[in-house]
């Protein structure tokens, strides 16, 4: 599923104060704009959920022009990302930051990007996977067209961490290499304890700020 829960904001703000009535833990997945809604996020942080899945998909304007095939939505909203996040996680609502590596418009200087934004951000949870082209979608037939398809039809190689297309601004062996260490460092316990007891102190500063204006 990649679902973005929030598009009808009027039947949430309806369900949101039944699901803190019954007291769950839950997680979502929505987009960037959730983080310029304080009425929804309050909604959110009330009815008990612990995290929502935003795909930023890129830090850098280069990767994201195009992603989309109907509009460059993300694109135009690149620039509300790192207040967006960091307004999500005040309300105490933990994000898991998603981003594609190997997207048209990416260089082997992407990696460092993703790095140094996750870390400004302070995410608490991130997500990379390499760019997929699955068999039946247009992604697929675009980069057949282009006979840039490593492993034609061959699902096995589907799994969102194995290469089976040649990237336009690096070369796979780049792709690879950059993805195993961009993966091993922000999997790290150091770097994984770090994101985490900061949105901690953060959410408890925010808090307490809130405790003492009421």
């Amino acid at each position: 599923a990649d679902d973005n829960s929030f598009v009808r904001r009027d039947y949430w703000l309806d369900l949101l104060p039944e699901l803190g009535r019954r007291r769950v833990r839950w997680f979502t997945e929505t987009d960037i704009s959730l983080g310029e809604d304080d009425r929804m996020l309050d909604l959110l942080a009330d009815s008990g959920c612990a995290e929502v899945l935003i795909g930023l998909e890129s830090p850098v304007a280069e990767g994201l022009n195009g992603v989309e095939t109907r509009s460059n939505w993300k694109l135009k909203h690149l620039g509300r990302y790192r207040d967006g996040l960091r307004n999500i996680q005040e309300h105490g609502i933990r994000v898991n930051g998603c981003f594609v590596l190997g997207l048209d418009g990416q260089g082997p200087d992407i990696f460092d990007h993703v790095r140094e934004f996750v870390r400004e951000a302070d995410l608490f949870d991130v997500q990379i996977t390499v760019l997929t082209p699955f068999p039946g979608t247009p992604l697929y037939a675009r980069l057949r067209d282009e006979n840039r398809l490593t492993h034609p039809g061959a699902w096995e190689r589907c799994t969102l961490f194995d290469v089976n297309f040649e990237p336009r601004g690096m070369s796979v062996i780049e792709l690879e290499r950059g993805f195993r260490s961009l993966a091993l460092d922000l999997y790290s316990t150091e770097s994984t304890k770090r994101r985490r007891s900061r949105f901690n102190a953060r959410w408890r500063s925010r808090r307490r700020e809130k405790e003492a204006a009421s």
